[in-house]
């Protein structure tokens, strides 16, 4: 069995007609690294044979364009943790390093600081919680993302609070802070278009998945 852990519903949603499939496990962390650390923890008891973290995740690298497919060789922790990550067969798709926080990254100057730190192409909330989880239950981790917001745009502050534990959007709360902020409408749009390229990009990937669970 394949278990496979993201931070919004849409990211699952991506998964298409795999997300019935038999041999598939989700879970969502709503982006909040305890729950996916818990919800990897979970899947690895359920008899995971592989977890894989699965997602948008902001672009590091200043040549990443919105949807470009990143799987992860390791993942490093902001206190300079390593964890090596299963990198199974997928042509195509670029091998990179990968940097797990437990908050997000939402400025330019903070993607700079972090890339020219780690030489991580991306960064996420989910992988290196995944990647501990695994470790302890010795079931290998498998990092793919697609880069939503990249490594030039901040992300705007209503964003950073508009998911829910179930990894739903909190609408109402985001059209408040509008009333508040109306400003930050085009940010938001641009963000949605950046996200959305992320998941098209997810979608097109996700009938590769089946079989991972057998690989190296």
């Amino acid at each position: 069995m394949l278990g496979i852990i993201a931070g919004m519903e849409s990211e699952l949603a991506a998964l298409g007609g795999l997300r019935a499939d038999g041999c598939l496990a989700t879970g969502v962390s709503g982006a909040r690294p305890d729950q996916a650390e818990r919800e990897a923890v979970r899947l690895a008891r359920m008899g995971c044979r592989l977890l894989v973290s699965w997602g948008v995740a902001g672009g590091l690298h200043p040549r990443l364009a919105p949807g470009t497919l990143i799987l992860g060789t390791e993942v490093v922790e902001e206190n300079g943790t390593r964890h090596a990550l299963a990198v199974p067969p997928l042509p195509g798709v670029r091998r990179a390093r990968l940097v797990g926080l437990d908050r997000p990254a939402m400025t330019a100057r903070d993607k700079a600081a972090l890339h020219a730190a780690s030489g991580a192409d991306a960064v996420d909330m989910e992988s290196h919680r995944i990647a501990r989880a695994g470790e302890a239950a010795g079931v290998p981790v498998m990092a793919l993302r697609a880069v939503g917001d990249p490594a030039a745009r901040a992300l705007p502050r209503l964003a950073a609070h508009a998911l829910g534990a179930d990894g739903r959007p909190r609408l109402a709360r985001v059209l408040l802070g509008l009333l508040a902020e109306p400003w930050a409408l085009p940010a938001l749009i641009r963000l949605k278009g950046d996200t959305d390229a992320a998941l098209a990009a997810l979608a097109a990937v996700a009938r590769r998945l089946p079989g991972l669970a057998g690989e190296p």
